[in-house]
């Protein structure tokens, strides 16, 4: 015990000195977090690790030293922002919480058209890893080793503290083959507790559903996966396929679901608790943002750790920091010793969130900073008649209905009566309903439009779902289907 106490010790030093943390430190905690479940079934007092152990006044010079070593390193060390810098005639000295609207923000364009260029020259770059590409051009972002062991690292603590995985537990992960970064810490977490872990992908839904069901008797572990890693989309996809194979929760040895990188709804949830007969924990988290995540409290609050990072919600025009109640962009400035190789400062995710008056939260993370849910991406936003929609406002409204087909593909067009809301389903009265609780909901759907193809609607926005990994067999279906039409 005394060994774990000197590592929280100098972890918490690491952070307040701005020096590297010690990834042994972070792996002895987790050991010794085992050992104390094994004798007393507890994981002990782990608040640092989410950063809850200080109040926002008292943490305050703590954070502008970091943002000032941070503009410090970056305009000495990357070309971006030492022309940002100069550009309004800045010194990176004066960066602080109070100061921090001074400096422009960074579009996620810039980030996209030269990852390189943002970069420090005394990095060691071991993996750029890429976004997915289903909301935009990918985005590369480089990392170092001593980055990702970390990440992997506190990926263990957060498995252990947040979703109380055992040794004896099996993770089945779902997500693309090209989120190698993510894969790699889920994994090497899982190794590092103990656990085992199965990369399956975006394969087949029926194959991941047969996966999840199937048995493997393997010693010491549970013979079926006990935790599923996946987007939003593809455990809506799992979800439909499951419903019409006839799979109940009888036929899965789920406990839980770790769900994100997409709109989780109140109604895809409840369907995939029913099947599966899991809890569903939602998250969220960007490859540009990495090691910081957000955390869904049981309040529904979106939270963010301080301690890895400075997030801002900026209003829609990107002009000033949103009011409580209003609409705005997220935006991140992740801090040394996080983050040593791609550094950001303010880099706006393009999705937007509802920022929360500070009073209002009374749940078990309210010492974190926090939003609402996630929205949707700010292009995705449509104004009609004075009335702002968002994607959230369209997802779950479709998929409150049970009949929806999963994962939802829709599209709105104006028309001059309202909004003209095209949805794919197979339920005669699927139109009718969406559009009466539209109503209700004070949308502005002036008709609801049903289509039973999704080639004669008009273009969705795609989604990680479509991310599928094909098999050999699969491909020659495929090639067959089309030589016959």
């Amino acid at each position: 015990m005394l060994g774990t106490a000197l590592a929280q010790l100098r972890y918490g030093f690491s952070l307040v000195a701005g020096r590297r943390i010690r990834i042994a430190d972070i792996e002895h905690v987790v050991a010794d977090i085992m050992a104390t479940r094994r004798e007393f079934g507890g994981v002990g007092d782990l608040r640092e690790f989410r950063g809850t152990t200080m109040a926002a006044a008292d943490r305050k010079p703590i954070d502008d030293r970091r943002i000032r070593r941070l503009a410090l390193k970056a305009y000495a060390e990357t070309t971006y922002y030492r022309r940002q810098f100069d550009r309004v005639g800045m010194r990176p000295e004066e960066l602080s919480l109070s100061t921090l609207e001074r400096l422009p923000l960074t579009p996620k364009e810039a980030l996209q058209d030269l990852p390189e260029a943002f970069v420090s020259r005394r990095a060691q770059p071991w993996y750029r890893a890429e976004t997915t590409g289903t909301t935009g051009p990918p985005t590369g972002v480089w990392f170092s080793r001593y980055e990702t062991d970390l990440m992997t690292a506190m990926t263990a603590i957060a498995f252990l503290v947040d979703y109380q995985l055992r040794d004896e537990d099996v993770v089945q992960i779902n997500l693309s083959s090209r989120a190698f970064l993510g894969i790699h810490c889920l994994v090497g977490a899982a190794s590092l507790i103990g656990a085992a872990a199965c990369s399956v992908g975006l394969v087949a839904p029926e194959v991941a559903l047969s996966r999840l069901a199937g048995e493997a008797h393997l010693a010491g572990r549970q013979p079926r996966p006990t935790m599923l890693v996946t987007y939003s989309s593809y455990l809506g996809l799992m979800v439909e396929v499951g419903e019409k194979t006839g799979y109940g929760a009888g036929d899965f040895g789920l406990r839980q679901i770790m769900c994100g990188g997409e709109i989780l709804t109140d109604g895809l949830r409840r369907r995939a608790e029913r099947l599966f007969g899991a809890r569903i924990v939602e998250t969220y988290g960007m490859t540009e943002i990495n090691p910081a995540n957000g955390q869904i409290c049981a309040g529904g609050h979106l939270h963010f750790n301080p301690e890895q990072g400075v997030t801002e919600v900026i209003d829609l025009t990107g002009a000033r920091p949103a009011e409580p109640g209003e609409l705005g962009v997220l935006t991140f400035t992740p801090v040394y010793p996080y983050r040593e190789t791609t550094l950001l400062l303010r880099l706006l995710s393009g999705d937007v969130v509802r920022r929360l008056p500070d009073e209002s939260m009374h749940c078990e993370l309210a010492q974190l900073p926090a939003t609402s849910r996630l929205l949707g991406k700010h292009r995705h936003l449509t104004r009609f008649a004075g009335r702002l929609v968002t994607p959230r406002d369209i997802l779950e409204l479709i998929e409150a209905d049970p009949a929806a087909i999963l994962p939802s593909r829709w599209a709105l067009e104006e028309v001059r009566d309202g909004l003209e809301l095209h949805v794919h389903g197979d339920d005669e009265g699927l139109a009718d309903r969406l559009h009466e609780r539209g109503l209700a909901l004070d949308l502005p759907l002036g008709r609801v439009v049903v289509h039973t193809g999704c080639d004669t609607m008009p273009p969705a926005a795609p989604v990680r779902a479509d991310l599928r990994e094909l098999s050999f067999a699969e491909s020659a279906r495929r090639s067959d289907l089309e030589a016959v039409r």
